[in-house]
């Protein structure tokens, strides 16, 4: 059954995007996604497959991918982009406790370990904070894209 309202937009449903309420559930499940981000990342950031005789950087690619899934996934369910913008900022605030080095030495994102410069640190955090702004600019891209070729 239909209501008036239905009948005179048609069948397309309009979502609440922008009211107080959608935004704050917006927030919530970016910062709950962040955390988990956050230490899935850094906790598998190092690990490593050897296949064939090739170390491949599970862990980096592991986090890459998640991340980038949380980031479609956040879009898909919210219809906006407001929660990724959320999700990039608060990815390095999150992290900033478990870089540099700690009272017993390096904690989990050291830069340097014994004068070697630790790079799956350095591209973890990068990984962390450019996706989310990266799918942000690809989804506006796409949504320009189409709106000039109607």
């Amino acid at each position: 059954m239909t209501t008036p309202q239905q009948r005179s937009v048609g069948s397309a449903r309009q979502v609440d995007t922008t009211s107080l309420a959608a935004r704050l559930a917006q927030a919530a499940m970016a910062i709950v996604l962040a955390i988990i981000s956050v230490l899935l990342m850094l906790s598998t950031h190092r690990v490593e497959l050897d296949l064939l005789g090739v170390d491949l950087p599970a862990g980096l690619l592991f986090g890459a991918v998640f991340q980038g899934l949380t980031c479609v996934f956040l879009w898909a369910a919210t219809g906006s982009r407001f929660p990724l913008l959320v999700m990039g900022c608060l990815w390095g605030l999150l992290a900033t406790p478990f870089l540099g080095e700690g009272v017993g030495g390096g904690v989990m994102l050291p830069a340097v370990v014994a004068d070697v410069p630790q790079y799956s640190g350095w591209i973890v955090q990068g990984l962390g904070l450019v996706i989310p702004f990266l799918v942000a600019g690809g989804i506006t891209v796409a949504g320009r894209a189409r709106s000039r070729a109607r």
